[in-house]
């Protein structure tokens, strides 16, 4: 995939932080469809599979995958995880994988890093996420995607200390970009503080460049919602846009 489909991962990842996990696996196909054979989306799909516990077609699809470079840390932890999660465990397996993670772990690339953080970020492992974060920023300090990456694990924190310094990470991650994923986060940061008039204006940002991009028009219903603008509301609500699958994205309606 080339930085020009910032929307895609953007809409892959906030999915599956929002846990619409078959909205993952139909958005990693959408992308498998243009990127045949991408081991990134092939990931994710993988583990849109896996957290819908369908857990033996998960591991299947990890093994075909976890040999690459880009995905082999992320991979051989899902399939850590997939196999503890079986109904028997198999023990030789779990032990064969977790000397392959220490042996992965020696030589892994920036980029294998990154995955494997926003992997253990999503299964809820804030601290050890921060620690592959760190170590990858240390390798590539110019690799923007993990300083919102980074953002978004102290947006999503349960400390309100380290929530609050989300949004430097954020704007270190975004620069002078339109990175779809860093601005959801700095949308989402705003309207944490409850400043919905600066939220607003960045999710102007992302449907001015992605209209199509689900999760803005989302959050920007919300955001009327938020201020009480009820005709803007059912406006969106009741759009183009967001019809007829966007609907399954709001509060409540989710099947």
């Amino acid at each position: 995939m080339s930085s020009n489909d910032s929307s895609l991962m953007a809409g892959i990842i906030y999915y599956s932080q929002e846990k619409y996990f078959h909205h993952v696996q139909q958005t990693a196909a959408v992308g498998l469809e243009k990127f045949s054979n991408d081991p990134v989306l092939k990931f994710f799909k993988a583990y849109g599979v896996l957290k819908e516990e369908h857990i033996q077609d998960a591991i299947s699809d990890l093994e075909s995958i976890r040999h690459h470079p880009d995905v082999s840390l992320c991979s051989t932890m899902a399939l850590i995880y997939a196999h503890k999660r079986c109904e028997i465990i198999d023990r030789e397996a779990i032990q064969e994988l977790e000397y392959s993670l220490k042996e992965i772990r020696k030589t892994v690339s920036g980029t294998a890093l990154y995955y494997a953080g926003v992997f253990l970020w999503l299964i809820g492992h804030h601290d050890k996420a921060k620690e592959y974060i760190d170590r990858m920023l240390k390798i590539s300090r110019g690799f923007r995607e993990a300083y919102v990456l980074r953002g978004w694990v102290d947006l999503t924190s349960d400390k309100p200390h380290t929530a609050k310094k989300a949004i430097e990470y954020l704007e270190q991650g975004i620069q002078d970009t339109k990175d779809v994923l860093g601005l959801m986060g700095k949308a989402m940061y705003f309207m944490m503080q409850q400043n919905y008039s600066e939220a607003l204006e960045v999710v102007n940002q992302i449907t001015v460049t992605s209209g199509s991009f689900l999760p803005a028009l989302v959050l920007k219903m919300q955001l009327f919602l938020a201020r009480q603008d009820w005709e803007q509301t059912v406006e969106i609500g009741l759009g183009e846009e967001l019809a007829p699958a966007g609907r399954h994205l709001l509060p409540g309606q989710q099947v």
